[in-house]
C-alpha cells in the first residue's frame, strides 16, 4: 500500500490524508454497522492517530454508544453530505477511517470479520480471513498481525 492516501467525503468538503501505514483492514457486520452504512457490514481500516489529518474541511461528530453499550465513540461525518469519515474511540491510539472514503479501494483485502453473529444469511466467509462472532478480545492483535503479513506478501 503506497502511501500517503487520500479521501473524502462525497461532496469534496472533506479531504484527509494518512500518512503512516494502517494497522489492519476488516469487515464490521454489527448492527450499528449495518444501520450506519445502510448495508450489510463497514469495512474500517485502523489507522494511526498521528498518521491521520484533515486537509480541507472538518468533520461534525456525534457520541454513540457502540454495541455493548459500554464504551462511547464520536462519529465523525460531513455536515454537508453526510458521508461518514471516521469512528473515534477516546483513549484509542488509533481511529477507524471509514475505508469506503478513500479515493482508491480497488486493491483493499480485508484480513477478517467481526460481529459475525449479526451477519446477513448469505455472507460467504473465506477459510483464510479471521472471524469473530463479537468484537475481538485480543485488542485486535490478530487482525494486525494478519494484516502487516499481508502487506509483506
Amino acid at each position: 500500500m503506497k502511501l500517503p492516501l487520500r479521501g473524502g467525503c462525497q461532496c469534496g468538503a472533506i479531504r484527509f490524508e494518512i500518512t503512516k501505514k494502517p494497522l489492519t483492514l476488516y469487515c464490521n457486520h454489527s448492527l450499528d454497522s449495518q444501520q450506519e452504512t445502510s448495508s450489510a457490514f463497514s469495512m474500517s481500516l485502523l489507522v494511526p492517530r498521528d498518521g491521520f489529518k484533515y486537509l480541507k474541511g472538518g468533520p461534525k461528530t456525534f457520541e454513540i454508544k457502540n454495541e455493548t453499550g459500554k464504551a462511547k465513540k464520536s462519529a465523525l461525518f460531513c455536515e454537508k453530505c453526510g458521508t461518514r469519515i471516521a469512528h473515534d474511540t477516546e483513549g484509542n491510539p488509533s481511529i477507524s477511517v471509514k475505508a469506503g472514503s478513500l479515493d482508491d479501494r480497488a486493491n483493499l483485502k480485508p484480513v477478517g470479520h467481526i460481529w459475525v453473529k449479526h451477519a446477513q444469511g448469505w455472507t460467504v466467509f473465506h477459510e483464510d480471513e479471521l472471524i469473530y462472532e463479537e468484537a475481538p478480545d485480543d485488542g485486535y492483535f490478530a487482525l494486525m498481525e494478519r494484516w502487516a503479513a499481508q502487506e509483506h506478501a
